[in-house]
């Protein structure tokens, strides 16, 4: 998608149409989240700090993320690609996924013609534009979808690769970030082609595993599997960004029984456990104007002794983490992530008596109790549960599981103290 964050609040509010936008909470330590196409003449970008797109642009509008209408919009989108041209999709993030049209592209003459007709079809239902890139594999095609934004169509096909791939900048290379720009420079490997035409052993000692898959990459060969089953969220996160940083621990253990609810409610949704819980923290003294160390934090993780969607399991694990992570600064953000999932209908842990006598998997104890036990007795683990769990389940769509609606992942303190107020 193009711009995706500015131009879902575009499409919703028509005024911000032709302004030189950006998306970034009121925070003055914030960072620019997306710009729109507007901002981006003034090289505002994300990544960058809020006071500096300010100094670079007088007349800038600042709208505060919607984590909400991103996820409802991602959805939309995924919707429209499933049910009117293929379910061979793999998401690879909220704004973006690869699609597997091997077997369609015929049906509209060819494959440009296809893309075409998804990107009307996308903007006729959204009002937001995409674009396209088009190759014989994942890698190729994200190379080249930069290359006409926005609303464009890019194709990269192998023969192309040594004149339209190799004379890019190293840095232009995906996953290839700041620091691997810096060891690849070093050792005078300036653009793709260096890398490509570079020995293996040599890049695979300077990165390890991840040096062999890149220098694999240069040369045009990665995966062409578009692995559209597996589209479950792996992990799921809620953050809190202080207007005010503070050292107050019960105000801090408000706020990560707040994240610890927020992600129960949401790992519900998606009818999963999880067994990992982990703890992120950030401190009054990060340096927010490099944006290499705005993204150092400092973690923690527990492994639970069983999968849980209790809020009160993860607020005594993230509390204990907190406990031996923290220094005694004030903090600047605080961050709650539940991982190592497993999905409630197709778990197959034997439902224990503790399970049932909790409650824990929704079963009535009294009526329903001894029906279980002889069900698993004579047919297995968890082969019997409720017809509304199975129905819920089924009737969630798993391609959209990443980004349901209503579905926020970062929530600011002003909409904790405005609870606490009321």
């Amino acid at each position: 998608m193009d711009a995706f964050f500015a131009e879902c609040h575009i499409a919703t509010n028509p005024f911000l149409k032709d302004k030189n936008m950006v998306v970034s909470s009121a925070n003055k330590r914030s960072v620019v989240l997306t710009s729109s196409y507007n901002a981006r003449k003034f090289n505002i970008n994300a990544g960058m700090p809020i006071f500096k797109a300010k100094e670079l642009c007088d007349d800038l509008i600042i709208v505060k993320p919607d984590f909400a209408l991103y996820s409802k919009f991602s959805n939309e989108i995924f919707v429209i690609i499933s049910t009117k041209f293929t379910k061979k999709i793999e998401i690879n993030s909220i704004d973006e996924c690869y699609i597997d049209v091997t077997n369609i592209w015929k049906k509209y003459k060819s494959v440009k013609k296809l893309a075409t007709a998804m990107q009307f079809e996308i903007f006729r239902l959204t009002g937001l534009t995409c674009s396209i890139g088009i190759s014989t594999n994942k890698f190729l095609a994200k190379s080249c979808v930069d290359f006409n934004k926005p609303n464009g169509i890019s194709f990269l096909l192998p023969q192309d690769i040594q004149t339209v791939l190799w004379p890019l900048d190293i840095r232009k290379m995906y996953m290839v970030g700041i620091a691997t720009e810096k060891i690849f420079k070093l050792n005078n490997i300036n653009t793709i082609g260096d890398l490509a035409k570079s020995n293996q052993k040599f890049i695979q000692n300077l990165l390890g595993k991840r040096g062999f898959i890149l220098h694999f990459w240069a040369n045009g060969i990665a995966s062409d599997e578009v692995e559209y089953d597996s589209n479950e969220l792996k992990t799921i996160s809620n953050e809190f960004t202080l207007n005010t940083p503070s050292s107050n621990i019960n105000e801090i253990n408000e706020m990560i029984y707040e994240l610890c609810l927020k992600i129960q409610l949401r790992a519900n949704k998606r009818f999963v456990k999880g067994k990992t819980v982990a703890v992120t923290i950030k401190y009054k003294n990060s340096d927010f104007i490099n944006i290499r160390s705005f993204k150092k934090r400092t973690s923690k993780q527990e492994t639970l002794q069983s999968y849980s969607n209790n809020v009160e399991t993860f607020f005594s694990s993230a509390k204990q983490s907190f406990a031996e992570l923290w220094n005694g600064d004030k903090i600047l953000l605080i961050g709650i992530k539940l991982s190592n999932l497993i999905d409630n209908i197709n778990n197959l842990n034997q439902l224990s008596l503790k399970d049932i006598e909790s409650n824990d998997n929704g079963f009535k104890k009294n009526e329903i109790n001894n029906l279980l036990k002889k069900i698993e007795k004579k047919f297995g683990s968890n082969k019997a549960f409720t017809a509304s769990s199975l129905l819920k389940f089924n009737d969630k769509n798993k391609k959209q599981s990443k980004y349901l609606k209503n579905d926020d992942i970062h929530i600011s303190n002003e909409e904790l103290i405005k609870k606490w107020n009321k």
